[in-house]
This record gives structure tokens, sequence and C-alpha cells, in this order.
């Protein structure tokens, strides 16, 4: 069948000003091509800078967006054209998160360090795995929680070393100060539907940090995926790494780069993830394409006997296909070629895993940046819940 996906309907150059700055910006390194194009678009009478600013700050990118504002002296007027307004917002933004980030980092460098002690095998992903890998500047990708993968016969004692640290699992009171342990119907739903534990968290003390995370992975694919890749298996596989200033484990690169598809395509497509905004965000694809421009060709092949001994290739195809459409480059077409499956129809689609599918009507591009997509471009008569 033929490839329905609307993807390429709408280009970048038919983007509002706003996205197409945040687009080109939306890159660990800036070419003096890339600044100059900057440059002119900051410039452009019809640029709407609380937009750029909602929108970088909803596709998690405000840190990003600081540090080339301060290298690449943006703030500053150039060749006939002015600077950008406000500089302050976008190099706070760098700094408080270099900030928080640290705080992250020595909490979570001590839960890695009691999970040692401990005998237990874990494995670190995304996270400060990219922060402190790919990016090279923790400061650069803003860092919720801790996602680690452990065994299922380990979360027992997991669970007392969180324990004795502080942790609870639960979720952040109203008043932001005290942590609530989930209720009965919640807990039984995530053991029945998810491949996680329920997040252990303890209160922040901070203006930046509400509360610190840890979240438990035994499987990087949801139960109702029907694919599995389980912790003990990609434990096996796991290399050293130094993270959080202690030593650590990470994902196989194949396993790794297998997780980040796994979580975009799950997050893309769940309804829960639609309806709270955090569906499609640039920050997710660029993780990705920092990962994929890692590979070379003996490691693209393997990756391909990866995905096949799972059986993931349309959750890959679709990381990775979205992921090409903002970062060409990234991807080798060889590599779609072999993962595209016969019917992308499903591209368009969401909420399957979740029993109410429905389709987009928007291209690709036209919902990444719509902020209201959560209530529009859907199909009316399969609401969201």
């Amino acid at each position: 069948m033929a490839d329905k996906t609307a993807s390429h309907d709408l280009t970048a150059e038919d983007l509002p000003a706003h996205s197409r700055l945040l687009l080109r910006m939306a890159r660990l390194r800036l070419g003096s091509d890339d600044v100059a194009a900057i440059r002119e678009l900051a410039g452009s009478p019809d640029i709407d800078w609380g937009a750029f600013l909602e929108a970088a700050a909803w596709h998690k990118l405000l840190p990003l967006i600081g540090r080339h504002v301060d290298r690449h002296r943006l703030d500053r007027k150039a060749g006939g054209q002015p600077g950008f307004p406000y500089p302050w917002v976008f190099t706070g933004a760098y700094l408080a998160n270099r900030a928080r980030n640290q705080a992250l980092s020595d909490e979570f460098g001590r839960v890695f360090a009691e999970f040692s002690s401990a005998g237990l095998r874990f494995a670190v992903r995304k996270g400060f795995s990219l922060g402190e890998g790919e990016y090279r500047d923790p400061a650069l990708r803003r860092i919720a929680d801790l996602d680690v993968l452990l065994s299922r016969e380990d979360a027992r004692a997991a669970h007392e070393v969180l324990l004795r640290l502080g942790y609870i699992q639960g979720k952040v009171a109203e008043d932001g100060e005290r942590i609530e342990p989930y209720s009965r119907e919640t807990q039984a739903f995530w053991k029945m539907n998810l491949s996680n534990q329920l997040p252990y968290r303890k209160p922040g003390g901070r203006p930046d940090i509400t509360d610190f995370n840890v979240d438990i992975c035994h499987d990087i694919f949801q139960k109702k995926s029907g694919i599995s890749a389980g912790a003990a298996e990609l434990l096996d596989r796991a290399v050293p790494a130094v993270l959080c200033g202690a030593p650590a484990w990470e994902p196989a690169p194949d396993d790794r780069l297998l997780d980040l598809c796994s979580h975009l395509h799950k997050e893309a497509t769940s309804l829960h993830f639609v309806e709270d905004r955090q569906d499609l965000q640039l920050s997710k694809f660029l993780d990705l394409a920092l990962v994929a421009e890692g590979c070379g060709k003996d490691a693209w092949q393997r990756f391909l006997e990866r995905v096949a001994s799972v059986g993931a290739e349309e959750i890959v195809y679709y990381a990775l296909h979205f992921t090409a459409v903002l970062y060409p480059e990234a991807v080798p077409a060889h590599v779609l070629d072999a993962l595209r499956p016969e019917d992308t129809d499903y591209l368009e689609l969401y909420g399957s895993l979740d029993g109410q599918s429905a389709r987009w009507e928007q291209p690709f591009l036209e919902r990444l940046f719509n902020a209201r997509r959560h209530t529009a471009g859907t199909v009316s008569n399969v609401p969201l819940r």
C-alpha cells in the first residue's frame, strides 16, 4: 500500500516564523549558515516572540536556546539585524537548568552508589546518559527524573534501598510539600498494564525541584504492544559508564537506540501524553537524532538485526521516520527502506494501545507546532478521554 502519511504535505517553509526559528535552533551545534538564517528569522516583522517562548518551553528546548543565544551573541545586533529581545530569559533558563541538573546529579549519584552497594544490577536510560553523553553538557537537556532498568526479581531490593533514601511510591500533594501514596486502583492499573513500577518520589525542598523522581522500568516496551525486551536480557548486554559522578551502567548501543525509539513512539501515540501536550516534543526527536548520528554502517546493520530479533519494526520505523522528517541527515535512507512496512497508514494514528484508535487530520509538522492539537485535528467521532 502506498504511504498515506501527510508528513511531507507541509514543509518547514510553510510554518509560522516562530516555528521555523525554533526548528532551526533545535540543534546541538549551529553552523554559520544556521546563525545567519536564525538572525534573519529573528528580524522578521511577523515573528511572534510570545509564541516562540511558549513553543521553546513546551518542546523543552529553552536551555539549549539559551546557550545558543550566549555562544553566538544572538542578543546583539549584527548585519543590520536586531538581537533577540529579553535575552536574559533564554540565558537564565540555561543557567537555572545547570543548577537544577547538578542537584539532580548529586541525588541520583547517591542512588547509583546505594544500588551498587546492595548488589543490584541496573542501567540508566535517557536523562543523564544523554546529557553527559551526546549533549556533552547536562545543562542543555531538561531532565525530569531518573529512569533505570532493573529486573523484576530485584524490584523488592530496590524498593528497600529507595525507602532508606527517603523515597515512597506516590504523587506530589497539592501543597507541593508532601508525597501521597497512590490509590489501590492506580496501583492495580499499573501492575496490569505497564512495564514500569509506580514512580518513587521524595520532596526536593528546592524552588526548582518539587520532587526527586526515580522510575524503575522492567521492559522497554509496554505490555499491550505485544513486544518485549526485558530488563534481565538488556542488563546482560549493558556497558559500564560513569554518570552523575558514580559508577553505573548504560544499555548497549543497539538497546539504547531501540529504547529511545520505543519511548518516542509510546509517548507520541498514547492518549495520556496527547492530553497532557507531551506527545510530540522536539527534544525527544533531537535525542534520537543525536544517538542516530553516532551510528556508522556496521552499527546500523547490528541495530537492524536487533530490531528484527524483537519484532519491533513498526515501532522503530515510526520513530525514525518522523525523526528523519526533522533531521534528515540523522537517519540513512537505506535504514528507513529496510524498516518500512508495506502499510504505513498507522503513522497517522494514535490511541491504538489505549483501545481508542483515532487519526490525525493535521500533517505532522503542523501538529508538532500546534499547542492545541489535543482538541483539534482528531477524528470527530472518536473523542479523547
